[in-house]
């Protein structure tokens, strides 16, 4: 159980920062100019990438729920 509080608070973290970068887009206009890239971009890229780690994080999460529930019925 608590390697799914620590999954469950790196998928928090990332679901605010997705939040915050579509509340503030122009929170990610330094890093649209170190990679020369339009800030729509950038953007999402960024939320992509946010959505991909959050799906993998769930899924590892469901792993981790389902050896617990495994183990609590040995």
């Amino acid at each position: 159980m608590n390697r799914i509080s620590i999954y469950l608070i790196f998928v928090a973290i990332w679901v605010a920062a997705s939040a915050a970068v579509a509340a503030f887009p122009e929170i990610l206009a330094p890093v649209a100019g170190v990679l020369n890239a339009p800030l729509q971009e950038t953007i999402a890229v960024f939320l992509s990438l946010m959505l991909v780690l959050t799906i993998i994080f769930l899924l590892l999460i469901g792993l981790e729920a389902g050896r617990s529930v495994a183990e609590h019925l040995r």
